[in-house]
Formats: structure tokens, sequence, C-alpha cells
């Protein structure tokens, strides 16, 4: 089985292996009138046969607009050109930090901006393949205010002959409709030519676009990777927690399955680095898949709690995986018992809390994320051997269904309440206040000698005569009216 490692470092040299392009230009979008009722704003968008610059049309309709602000300010050089459209011949205006102001003066105008697509080395947001662009939208939609409740946001593009558009928006009689966390969450969007196919899972439709001309004939195996890790989360849900994802797969050189992140903004959105000569071998191993869509069944929550979300998410992928059965029961408890070893050997002497704020800084994601998982495992162990049934099964599956899409992030201490007041159980928050400020790895050793959980690797034993058997067994046996592939 191999063993799962923490890829994240690799991001920048995994984006960096999609081919690099140069830059160019293209006429601006002239403007676009929105009719209907009630305050809108449409965004018109014409893209150059080069995909190298995109140039914008903001068009409100009963609604002032008072500023465009930029949601990456770091990229803001790759925004040109910010003017009121008018017949008689453009304004040009600038930018005042990262917003272009818009005077009172111009109500109902519609406003035009260039947006540069051309050099990669933005690692996430701008990368060039052969034929695509992977652009996130956060470089490329000014976010409008202000945005009051009720305004509807549309987008519409103009594209090059056999260039298609890959973003989680909703259709719409305008061309797209754009959810308020497209302004406000990270997104993901690409341009150019891509495979796409869309699956059923769980009542949920999976949108799985393949960038970079696909994976040729391996395309039916990765499809079915990808809805099988999918269908991993109705072991825990009541089919699959939200009502379309898109999934956008990544190739690059190799045979496995690489980074992995989750995408909230515009519409849940997993991006997956995936060998572009994966084996079906790898593609049965791996975890980043089902780890990714996991992310999409709970809030989002702050980054000094990264150990929360990611750690519930490292449990279960290796709990969900195990119900799903593509993995058994002993395997699943060795990667976690070796993820725990490694956890607790690898970190920077800091707090819980303060090595999530700085694991970009420090790389110590080993820490954060097993840590995480420790105090998981700890709190769904306590729970079922005090009778909840389901442990923290039941409490999550409320969470998804009152807030997965949820804008707002999250606090631990807020999820810590949620479950104990879910559970009648005073167990989460007095767990995590024991261990959030402290350096020392959560002490499993007692959780699983009880479970019965013995040694690692080739000498790990599950004892069937341990005192919590039992509830080991019940933890990752298939949930009734789960989906198994």
């Amino acid at each position: 089985m191999a063993r799962r490692e923490c890829p994240f470092v690799r991001l920048t040299v995994c984006l960096g292996l999609l081919l690099p392009g140069g830059c160019g230009g293209a006429p601006a979008a002239k403007a676009n009138a929105v009719t209907g009722d009630g305050p809108a704003v449409h965004y018109s968008f014409v893209l150059d046969a080069e995909l190298r610059t995109l140039s914008a049309t903001v068009c409100p309709r009963d609604l002032r607009l008072a500023r465009l602000r930029m949601t990456v300010p770091e990229l803001l050089e790759r925004v040109r050109r910010p003017r009121i459209l008018r017949a008689d011949g453009d304004v040009p205006l600038s930018f005042e930090e990262d917003v272009v102001p818009i005077a009172s003066a111009t109500e109902g105008v519609c406003i035009g901006y260039d947006v540069d697509l051309g050099p990669p080395g933005e690692g996430f947001w701008i990368t060039r393949g052969e034929a695509h662009v992977l652009a996130a939208p956060d470089v490329w939609l000014l976010a409008p205010e202000p945005r009051p409740e009720g305004t509807r946001f549309t987008a519409s593009f103009k594209l090059p002959p056999s260039v298609r558009a890959a973003l989680p928006w909703l259709d719409d009689p305008r061309g797209y409709r754009i959810p308020t966390s497209a302004f406000t969450m990270r997104s993901a969007g690409a341009f150019g030519q891509f495979e796409r196919e869309t699956r059923s899972v769980g009542g949920a439709e999976l949108d799985i676009v393949a960038l970079g001309g696909g994976f040729g004939e391996r395309a039916p195996l990765v499809a079915k990777w990808m809805q099988t890790s999918a269908s991993a989360l109705t072991q825990l849900h009541d089919g699959f927690p939200v009502p379309r994802v898109m999934a956008m797969l990544l190739p690059h050189p190799g045979s496995e399955v690489g980074f992995g992140m989750a995408l909230r903004g515009g519409g849940p959105t997993v991006m997956i680095m995936v060998g572009s000569s994966v084996t079906p071998e790898a593609l049965g191993e791996d975890w980043v898949g089902v780890h990714e869509l996991f992310h999409l069944s709970a809030p989002r929550f702050l980054p000094s709690d990264a150990w929360l979300s990611e750690g519930l998410a490292t449990y279960y992928t290796d709990i969900l995986r195990a119900r799903a059965g593509l993995m058994d029961e002993r395997s699943a408890w060795d990667d976690l018992v070796d993820g725990f070893r490694r956890g607790s050997r690898r970190g920077t002497g800091r707090t819980l809390r303060q090595e999530s704020i700085d694991m970009h800084e420090t790389h110590a994601y080993q820490r954060v994320y097993w840590a995480g998982a420790a105090l998981s495992l700890m709190a769904d162990v306590e729970l079922r051997s005090r009778g909840v049934e389901g442990g923290l099964d039941g409490p999550l599956r409320e969470l998804a269904r009152c807030c997965a899409r949820s804008e707002e992030a999250w606090s631990a201490e807020q999820f810590a309440k949620f479950v104990d007041e879910k559970t009648g159980q005073s167990v989460v928050r007095p767990l995590f206040e024991r261990y959030v400020d402290r350096a020392e790895f959560p002490d499993i050793a007692e959780v699983l000698a009880a479970l019965g959980v013995k040694g690692a690797g080739r000498e790990m034993t599950l004892a069937a005569e341990a005192p919590r058997a039992g509830v080991r067994s019940a933890m990752m046996a298939p949930r009734a009216g789960g989906t198994k592939p």
C-alpha cells in the first residue's frame, strides 16, 4: 500500500510542468446593456485567439457601482486600462490600491478593463498549457461594490473557435449565473481545449474536466476513479453532499495522482494533478480524490484552524475508503497509525494553532494534518463509546446540510459547540482546548490500545478481544445506503 505523504509543497513545481506562453492583446468589448427587472450586473468577456488577453465589460442595471475591487491584490499589474465606456469616447479610470473608484456621475454606464493572461509564473492563479490557460476567476473577475442582496450577477463569453470555458458556474439565459461566492472565495477556471464528461453520483452532478487534451485511452479509467472517489462520500452523507461539483483534472508527466485542492468560490470544485500516463494501480491506491471532495462537505475554516479542516479530511479519507471497499480495514488502520507516527515527529515546536497559521512557511504539513486527524479519531471514538450512534458521522451530516456552502468561515470553537450540542455530550470542546494551544502531539496510544490496534506495517494486528473492538469495527463498516464501487 502506498504511504500517504502530503504533496502540498509541490504545488508550484507541479503547476510549472505546464508549458509557458507569451502575451498579446485584444480589442475592448463593446457595452452590453442589461435588461429585465431588479438590480443586476452583467459581465461580457472577449478572449483573444492566443488566449493571452481577456477584455471585460461590466454593465449594471438599477444599481450604481461605487467601485470594482481586485480580489488578489498581488496580481494587480495584470489588470490594464480600467475605463468608463461611452459612445463619445472612453474615460480612463485608475486604481487606488486594490480598487477602481467609479464617480457618482457615471451611474448606469458600463465599465471596461483588460486582463493579461500571458506569461505564467503565478502558481495557482495562472498557468498556461499548449492549448489552454488555467486562469482563476479571482484574476479576471473584478468584484463590484456594493452588492445589495438580491442582485443578479451574470456573464457571457465571446471565445475563439474551438475554445471553451470551464467554470463551476451554473447556466443562465445570458450565459452563466455568477454566485456571490465567486467574489469572496477562491475559484477555478480555464479556457481552451479540454475533454469534458458529466457523471451522476449520489444524486449529484459530477462535471469532470480534463485539461491538456485529456487522458486518451486512459480517460474512462480516470473518469471512473473520479466517480468512485465521489461515491465514497455517500458512506458518510445521504447522497453526495452538494448538488454539483466540478472536478478539474490537470494532466502532467508521470503515472501517479499528485497535488489536489478544494475550492468553493463560484461553486464547489476540486483541482487535481493526474499523471498523463497514470496506471490503474495508482488510481486504485489514490487518496487525494476522496480527501479533496471531503472538504466540500464542510464549511471552510479559519486559517488558524487548518488543523481541524485538514485533520477531519485526513481522518475520514481512510474511514470512507475502507467503508467503500477501496481498502481493507487493516490497511486503513495501518495508514492512520503511520500518519500519526510521521505527524508526531515533524513540526517546529509551535503550538498546534500557531503551526497551522505558519505551515505554508514552515512546511509543517504532516504535524498539522495528522494532529488534526488524531483529534478527530479521539473525538469519534469517545462519542461512540458514550453511546452516540455513528460518533462524528451524525454531526458532520447535519453540518453538510446546513453549512457546506456557507461563505462564512467557521472557527474550531464553533465546530466544537455544534458537535457537542448535536450529540448532547461535552466531548469535542474540552478535547480541543486540551491540545490546540500545546506543542505536544495528541496522545493516542491509549485510544489505539482500547480499539485493539497494535503494531504497524506487517506487524500490525487488530485484536478482537480489545475493550472497544466493536467500536473499531463499526467505524469502518459500510454504511447502509452508501454507494460502493
